[in-house]
């Protein structure tokens, strides 16, 4: 009968996909503090959708426009006046502008703003962005 080696090698090459598959390493996130402000420090350049963000700390913002969500890091610089203050004042031609994303409900509502991030060959990428208070995270692509 030829079924019988047909089935071995289906169990093998099943058994085989089994172990790839439990072989692949997961990604694993990273939460970076967000300040009572909303400011995330950057220590190395960062990707998030199609930008790249520079070490700096910034400013996440969050909009929605009809049925869309934007999550918007503006650069937050400081500048020094004639008096010798420094302030700290958002840098609207730094910034990256605005990244598209998409929503995904969560269980109970969002306790902490949180910037999740993974490693994607040595560099940080933003992928979720939780804002305190809402009830949906929002996935960065």
């Amino acid at each position: 009968m030829k079924t019988k080696p047909f089935v071995l090698a289906s169990l093998g090459c099943l058994l085989l996909s089994a172990v790839v598959i439990a072989a692949v390493p997961h990604e694993k996130q990273h939460a970076l503090k967000v300040g009572k402000r909303g400011e995330i420090i950057l220590s190395q350049k960062t990707k998030v959708g199609d930008k790249v963000l520079e070490p700096d700390t910034y400013v996440v913002q969050h909009r929605v426009s009809h049925d869309d969500h934007f999550v918007r890091f503006v650069e937050l610089k400081q500048v020094e006046y004639p008096t010798t203050e420094v302030n700290n004042t958002y840098t609207e031609a730094d910034n990256v502008g605005e990244i598209k994303c998409r929503v995904e409900p969560t269980t109970e509502p969002i306790t902490e703003t949180t910037v999740y991030t993974i490693n994607e060959g040595g560099v940080p990428r933003i992928t979720k962005v939780a804002i305190k208070g809402e009830s949906a995270w929002h996935i960065l692509q």
